[in-house]
């Protein structure tokens, strides 16, 4: 019984926060604000901590931490979002739009191409809400429904936000959970993600396959078993394009480019294979004559080649992770490699991107500052989340939390646990920011349960980018572009059973290998 109470307790900040974002609809910040003081209520009173260790030490030391690692995620949303902002300027990405629909004529086919490799590529590009907001319209465009438009879209970047725009989600999770002195922790949790990754990929690839047979106008009373025979075999092959180079990748080099160039590289296994099957030969003349198509992916391109030589070369890797940005306060240090840091490679992808694409300096110039505005406006409730999710860590909560989880849920909590990243990306509208608050309670549930820490986190990973189908946040925005407003809970009803099934794969593979 006190252990059941003790959960209540120690799970009230995430209620907070589940009742002030969705049934208050309150900002992030605006609940972040009231579970931090909910927190600090609960830290002196419940777990044995007095008011002079959350003044003098906890305190302080969380708002330090809570800085440095806001820092270091904001300068990848930066460069991620110059980079985009950039393209979106220039014509890019109408431009590989356009290129998507000369290479697959037929609609379900090119539905699939473009809700499945186009979303996962700005996902894995841009991330950070862009790839289903952009997809959308553009499957409105191919002859669906506003509202089916925006569940292909998001059934179809969830699973690339495991690694996000260059393993944001990750790479924060390893900078919480180890700090930034193991960077080759995030290697092994990149690894972690895979065995949940590969059984979900194909089951979500299929099921989107079906969805872009079932709902597209063309096939409107052509439904019988034939068609959905086709419909599972183009999921089973997309499946596979993009799983062969992500998981290499996501093994062998870590988390930053396992959905970009999974995406990438399976797009054009897909594409290939497909006109072979078909004995057509392969439609390569377009981008081979047209060089505004290899201009408009320069950014892209130079970005890959930076984190492959940054990556692979151990000189070249060695020597970029000297050079570090070391903070101190009050005896509390921090510090960012500065070079070898993500955010770095995608703002030196944008700026020679910008100039293989002859892009003006006012152009780069007016990205970098759109860039920098939104930056500023995510600044203050992602400071609060993590200033929250330290002052949990530091207070003791998420330990106790996790030993008294591994209590009531006993030889079963590793299937619970990427429901928990579902969770935190439901409230957070982030898989990053579900990574934030929920990966120490992972770490701590899992040791206090004596099991195996790393898989666990995985699970975690994989939940919280299969929650971005089911945040209100990421339905309200990719349906904001195709005027569906007021209809958020239709997308519901195909986003949400699509996510349960796929976080109930996720925990039989936890319960079974952890």
């Amino acid at each position: 019984m006190h252990e059941n109470w003790m959960l209540l307790i120690l799970s009230f900040p995430f209620v907070v926060i589940l009742v002030c974002m969705i049934g208050l609809r309150w900002s992030a910040l605006k609940a972040g604000l009231v579970a931090l003081v909910a927190t600090l209520a609960i830290v002196p009173v419940f777990l044995d901590v007095s008011l002079a260790q959350v003044r003098n030490d906890i305190l302080p030391r969380s708002m330090f931490e809570a800085a440095v690692s806001s820092l270091s995620i904001l300068w990848i949303i930066f460069g991620a979002l110059c980079i985009y902002y950039a393209q979106l300027h220039q014509g890019a990405i109408a431009r590989i739009q356009q290129q998507l629909q000369q290479l697959h004529p037929n609609p379900k086919v090119s539905a699939l191409f473009v809700a499945w490799f186009f979303s996962m590529f700005m996902e894995g590009a841009a991330g950070f809400g862009t790839s289903a907001a952009l997809t959308a319209p553009f499957l409105v465009a191919a002859g669906y429904r506003p509202v089916i438009a925006v569940v292909l879209a998001l059934w179809g970047h969830s699973l690339g936000v495991a690694f996000g725009a260059v393993g944001t989600p990750v790479i924060t999770q390893s900078l919480l959970v180890y700090g930034a002195a193991a960077p080759d922790m995030e290697l092994l949790l990149s690894q972690a993600v895979l065995p949940y990754l590969i059984p979900t990929t194909f089951v979500l690839a299929i099921g989107l396959a079906w969805g872009c047979t079932r709902f597209h106008v063309s096939y409107a009373g052509q439904l019988h078993a034939a068609l959905y025979k086709s419909a599972a075999g183009l999921g089973t092959l997309a499946a596979l394009c993009f799983l062969l180079p992500a998981v290499a990748v996501a093994y062998f080099l870590g988390p930053e480019l396992p959905t970009l160039l999974g995406a990438v590289v399976g797009a054009a296994l897909f594409s290939l294979l497909l006109r072979s099957r078909r004995g057509e030969a392969a439609d390569l003349h377009v981008v081979a004559q047209d060089m505004s198509f290899a201009r408009a992916t320069a950014p892209y391109a130079v970005l890959i080649l930076l984190v492959l030589v940054t990556r692979l070369v151990p000189e070249v890797k060695a020597t970029l992770m000297s050079v570090q940005w070391t903070f101190e306060w009050r005896g509390y240090q921090g510090m960012i490699p500065v070079l070898y840091h993500p955010g770095t490679l995608l703002v030196v992808s944008f700026v020679v991107g910008g100039l293989l694409q002859r892009q003006s300096a006012p152009a780069l110039l007016s990205a970098l500052v759109l860039a920098a505005k939104r930056v500023l406006t995510v600044l203050a409730p992602l400071f609060i989340m993590l200033l929250l999710s330290r002052v949990l860590v530091h207070g003791g909560a998420i330990n106790q939390l996790g030993q008294q989880v591994a209590i009531v849920a006993g030889a079963f909590w590793p299937f619970w646990a990427p429901w928990f990243g579902v969770l935190g990306t439901f409230i957070t509208g982030s898989a990053t920011s579900s990574n934030i608050l929920f990966s120490e309670f992972q770490r701590s549930a899992a040791e206090a349960g004596g099991h195996e820490s790393i898989g666990l986190l995985g699970s975690q990973t994989i939940g919280a980018a299969i929650g971005n189908m089911v945040c209100p946040h990421n339905i309200i925005a990719a349906g904001a572009t195709v005027n569906i407003q007021g209809n958020e809970g239709q997308v519901m009803k195909y986003t949400f059973p699509m996510a349960a099934i796929l976080t109930t794969i996720a925990g039989v593979v936890a319960l079974g290998w952890v």
